[in-house]
């Protein structure tokens, strides 16, 4: 499992690397229940995404020398917005169970 202070190490890169409007965590480790094999689940929100997969993929491996199973998803806030209320979707599940682990000021 993954302890606060990699998860920690894992924000400041994604901060540094994309400056997000907010960096959230979800699924089980915001749920506080992980397992040996759980994965960290990040949610990546900025102004405005160009190209959401390769940007997905740029901040997946700058976290590789961390050496942790995670997923990074990216999405502009206008997507955010439009489907953070929609029960079903990741989006949702981020909003209501995630944990916001940076909030640009």
């Amino acid at each position: 499992m993954v302890d606060a202070r990699t998860i920690g190490r894992a924000v400041g890169i994604l901060r540094r690397a994309s400056r997000p409007r907010r960096i959230v965590l979800f699924g089980s480790y915001a749920r506080g229940r992980p397992t040996g094999e759980s994965d960290l689940d990040f949610l990546v929100v900025k102004r405005r995404v160009r190209n959401t997969m390769a940007e997905m993929v740029r901040l997946r491996r700058l976290l590789s020398p961390l050496r942790i199973p995670a997923d990074v998803l990216v999405v502009s806030e206008r997507r955010y917005t439009e489907w953070s209320d929609t029960p079903g979707n990741v989006l949702h599940s981020a909003a209501t169970e995630g944990k916001v682990l940076y909030e640009a000021p």
